[in-house]
């Protein structure tokens, strides 16, 4: 895919919507896992960082993933895919089955620099709060170990879906098309969670709604999806796309208040009393992976947390918390149904500690996925009408657009100039009629700024990284 692509910018248009932000080519069936674990470090990513409510090593004890872990249920055997900017391989993603594929749909594909790679920031940040693990580190003994990054599910592998390019811009046929890459390849690659932390912008309900179609084929495919409710604020009343479809899990955001509890941020987008979050999980300054050179971390340079962290707040992070609940759940209980693992997480979520108690602002309440894993499911089984994703495809991208080469893309056309065929369109070859075999580089991030001129999209418009 030899283009450029940018974001339209626009007084209304909010580049990304990858729901991330606040307060500051393909791989074959049989590609790649990451090789090479670095040796284990007597310091690690979090070295010199004191746990904070946004820190890793509190967010784990805060929705119950420690005691998880004490019992040997890290993850282990559950991939997850993050549909995302990409992934850098840094320290905390690196070594065996951490990282075990990676594609590029994004308009970076032809650029060999960048190919796979997170110029954005975005995508580690995300990987890094599901499952990222500095080399060395001890699940069972990471209690004394502040120092220590890991996140929710620390042994799950992450399989890099990368549709978005270094200012964050995607075309929704990306993130439909990076769906059903995963969908294609989910058996071979173990792959049990995507993550969602975006928002299309639609301005359909997800009946029609092609994204949402492409997310209930996957969920139907025995794939656990987790999506950002949104960044919105109180007013919107209405949840970003694809968390407006009920076959997902929809996390809204929530932080820690000093007295122990979770507040409600104002900037959390509101359901509308009839599609509402369905749980939330901490979202507020949320200490994760930095990506050095990165688009956000040149334009962010106050959100660093030392060398290799840095805190970013919004649905995306919390939708990562989610995830990484999910691939402890599913590592535990392999047998675990999509429904099941959302009736669950749902059953057992604390309501008591978020305020204002509002199902339309966090849904069931705070996550707690130790007592998630001993509930039993019973009648889960959803029977919501199905999306016929025959909706059109420029009403999904609302008014987030990007440009090709120059073009406006818009229309009922991809962002390849390829037809749009509605819900016919399952995912046409990317690339010369197969999905091109690649492979993770293992190269070093090398920390160069990707902010030459061939980037011309406009800068992030969303909320800041602090």
């Amino acid at each position: 895919m030899n283009t450029t692509i940018s974001a339209r910018s626009g007084a209304r248009t909010r580049i990304t919507r990858w729901l991330a932000a606040l307060t500051v080519g393909a791989v074959g069936l049989g590609a790649v896992a990451v090789s090479g674990a670095a040796a284990a470090t007597a310091t690690g990513s979090a070295a010199g960082v004191a746990p904070t409510a946004g820190s890793l090593s509190s967010i784990v004890d805060q929705i119950g993933a420690r005691s998880l872990w004490l019992q040997g249920i890290t993850g282990r055997g559950v991939n997850v895919a993050v549909i995302d900017t990409g992934v850098a391989p840094v320290p905390a993603l690196q070594g065996a089955d951490k990282v075990v594929a990676t594609v590029d749909l994004s308009g970076e594909a032809a650029v060999p620099a960048a190919r796979y790679l997170d110029t954005y920031g975005h995508g580690t940040h995300i990987a890094g709060i599901i499952a990222g693990r500095d080399p060395g580190a001890d699940p069972r003994t990471a209690a004394q170990h502040p120092e220590w990054f890991l996140g929710v599910a620390p042994d799950a592998g992450i399989v890099s879906v990368k549709v978005g390019n270094n200012t964050g811009a995607v075309d929704v046929s990306q993130v439909i098309a990076g769906v059903d890459w995963v969908v294609e390849n989910a058996a071979a690659l173990k792959i049990r969670v995507i993550t969602l932390a975006y928002g299309s912008g639609s301005t359909l309900g997800y009946a029609s709604d092609p994204l949402a179609f492409a997310v209930e084929r996957a969920w139907k495919a025995g794939i656990v999806v987790v999506a950002a409710a949104g960044n919105d604020g109180r007013s919107a009343r209405t949840l970003d796309m694809p968390a407006r479809d009920p076959y997902v899990i929809s996390v809204a955001a929530v932080e820690r208040k000093d007295d122990g509890g979770f507040q409600v941020p104002t900037w959390v987008t509101t359901g509308d009393g009839v599609r509402n979050p369905d749980v939330s999980a901490p979202g507020r300054s949320v200490v994760s992976l930095r990506v050095p050179g990165s688009r956000i971390d040149v334009d962010n340079p106050t959100a660093a947390v030392g060398s290799y962290l840095f805190k970013g707040s919004g649905s995306s992070q919390a939708t990562a918390v989610v995830s990484g609940a999910a691939a402890l759940l599913l590592s535990a209980r392999p047998s675990l149904t999509p429904d099941q693992v959302k009736q669950v997480l749902m059953g057992t979520a604390s309501a008591d500690a978020v305020t204002p108690r509002s199902e339309a602002l966090s849904g069931k309440g705070l996550v707690q996925v130790a007592a998630a894993n001993v509930a039993i499911p019973t009648g889960a089984v959803q029977n919501w009408p199905r999306s016929s994703g025959t909706g059109s495809l420029e009403a999904a991208r609302g008014d987030n657009h990007v440009t090709v080469n120059g073009t406006i893309v818009q229309g009922e056309v991809t962002v390849l100039g390829s037809p749009w065929l509605g819900a016919s369109w399952t995912g046409p070859r990317w690339s010369g009629g197969s999905w091109n075999k690649t492979e993770w580089s293992g190269a070093s991030w090398m920390g160069a700024p990707w902010a030459d001129a061939y980037w011309t999209g406009a800068p992030w418009l969303g909320k800041k990284w602090n």
